[in-house]
């Protein structure tokens, strides 16, 4: 059984810095923990990112969430049915402060053939060099 309360690592639009819409609303009310990264490989698809296994780090955010709300979240992240967009996974994350924690993640489930890698591993960044019309 779950306990009452879950880590997530979130890096695009679940971020407390892009959550517009529905992400703002459910990520509403959560204690966020500080800036993390977790291993793997990051990609612009175009409406979003997506996080896949592989050498590098990607930035995000940590957040405290009720178990409950978990569902929730897999339905925003299309995580259900034969071909689910994301699976949620742990992982284990690195605070900051160099600390570490096993935080569930929501992994790209699909090719990313078209995908743009973000080399730096941080979609925010990312986007905002974008909006400064840096590449």
């Amino acid at each position: 059984m779950e306990s009452a309360e879950q880590i997530l690592f979130v890096y695009g639009s679940l971020r407390p810095a892009l959550a517009r819409g529905e992400p703002a609303r459910l990520i509403a009310g959560l204690d966020h923990l500080g800036r993390a990264s977790v291993p793997g490989r990051l990609y612009d698809l175009g409406e979003y990112p997506g996080l896949v296994a592989g050498s590098g780090l990607v930035h995000g955010d940590i957040l405290v969430v009720p178990a409950r709300r978990l569902a929730l979240l897999d339905d925003y992240e299309e995580c259900r049915g034969s071909r689910p967009l994301f699976r949620r996974v742990r992982l284990t994350a690195t605070q900051e402060d160099g600390s570490t924690c096993r935080a569930w993640v929501y992994r790209y489930a699909r090719p990313v053939t078209g995908g743009r890698l973000i080399l730096a591993g941080d979609y925010l960044a990312h986007l905002d060099r974008g909006r400064l019309g840096q590449p």
